[in-house]
């Protein structure tokens, strides 16, 4: 009996010191004073002032509409001589292109000779006949309408220069030659358009630009362009027309540009169809600018920045306006939450929590 109570009391014994000994560790643990979090950051100052955007799209230099000239023949033919290529510079009734008449062509100005001969003579028949009360002022009238037409469609012909076996395709205007669509030796139908010229000067720049971005533009505001492969540096130019229309499957509209006044149409600098580096200036926005580095987004995707408070993280909700770039422009949730020269952290903290230490080392090569 009495080892049986020694053995007992010796083990509660046991059970209790390891009790009090876990209680004395929790005690311990509790009233240890923690040491702060400490961070290393940068910081950088807000700064007021107007963030604007300078986006660059490319186009191309293209005819004005308007001044595109089609040079076609009236009758059908075949190509004997060719004078341009696309590029070349023209002068007004400069030769483009000489044709031959087709065979049928040919046959077509034989017969209008004939109908012309016919109708000469029909109505000198009718003219007899009238006096002899052998015909009427009705037939006189018919055969009057058909010589008419038989004269005017002889005349079109000889216009056309279809009654010659070559006919020499002229330039109406002086300009650049923009396509040519027939090869030597092609043969072409009636009015099958052969080349295309565009009038000296009346080029432009016609570039593509997201719809929101030609939202924000004007007629007659600036743009800097220069040539995408070229050395030339860039060149002043304005918005000469907004065009209101989406490209199809785009989502983009073509802005026209006017040419540098420096340039023109015939200097070397530019060539029909270059591509050209178009940059524009948005509106942009006014408000505290800072580095869009040192916005952090919560789990709600709130904005946030993080302000220095005498080396304590504060959390600041934001309204972003707009980025360019490496900067953001914002503005607070809460009137009067910010100021210009408030510190922000900008890098190396996107875990930083209300009331943690910050040891801050002000960067000024971090400033926007």
């Amino acid at each position: 009996m009495f080892y049986l109570f020694n053995r007992t009391t010796t083990r509660w014994t046991l059970i209790g010191l390891l009790a009090l000994t876990a209680l004395t560790s929790v005690h311990a643990a509790d009233t240890e004073p923690t040491e702060p979090v400490q961070i290393l950051v940068q910081l950088v100052p807000l700064v007021e002032g107007r963030l604007q955007a300078t986006p660059r799209f490319t186009g191309q230099i293209a005819p004005i509409p308007s001044a595109v000239r089609v040079t076609s023949c009236a009758f059908e033919g075949q190509v004997s001589r060719v004078f341009v290529q696309p590029g070349s510079t023209v002068s007004k009734n400069a030769p483009l292109l000489t044709v031959r008449t087709s065979a049928q062509t040919r046959q077509q100005v034989a017969q209008a000779k004939a109908n012309l001969a016919f109708a000469r003579k029909h109505l000198a028949q009718i003219k007899v006949m009238l006096k002899s009360q052998l015909a009427t002022q009705a037939d006189w009238a018919q055969a009057e309408q058909g010589l008419a037409l038989a004269e005017a469609n002889w005349q079109s012909l000889v216009a056309s220069g279809a009654t010659k076996p070559e006919h020499t395709l002229t330039a109406t205007q002086a300009g650049v030659v923009q396509t040519i669509s027939v090869q030597l030796g092609g043969v072409f139908t009636a009015n099958q358009p052969l080349l295309t010229t565009v009038d000296a000067g009346q080029w432009e720049i016609k570039v593509p630009v997201p719809a929101a971005v030609a939202r924000q533009l004007t007629i007659g505001d600036g743009v800097k362009v220069q040539s995408v492969f070229g050395n030339q540096p860039p060149q002043a130019t304005q918005i000469s027309t907004i065009d209101p229309m989406v490209l199809p499957g785009s989502n983009r509209q073509p802005i026209h540009l006017q040419l540098p006044i420096s340039q023109s149409a015939k200097s070397p600098n530019w060539v029909l169809g270059e591509a050209v580096s178009a940059q524009f200036t948005l509106p942009g926005h006014t408000g505290l600018i800072l580095p869009h580095a040192a916005i952090q987004t919560d789990a709600k995707g709130q904005p946030r920045i993080w302000l220095d408070r005498a080396h304590k993280a504060v959390a600041v909700p934001v309204r972003v306006l707009a980025t360019v770039e490496a900067n953001s422009v914002v503005e607070p949730i809460d009137a009067g939450a910010l100021k210009a020269g408030d510190m922000v952290v900008a890098t190396g903290a996107p875990n930083v929590a209300a009331g943690m230490t910050l040891i801050a080392e002000p960067s000024a090569g971090t400033q926007p």
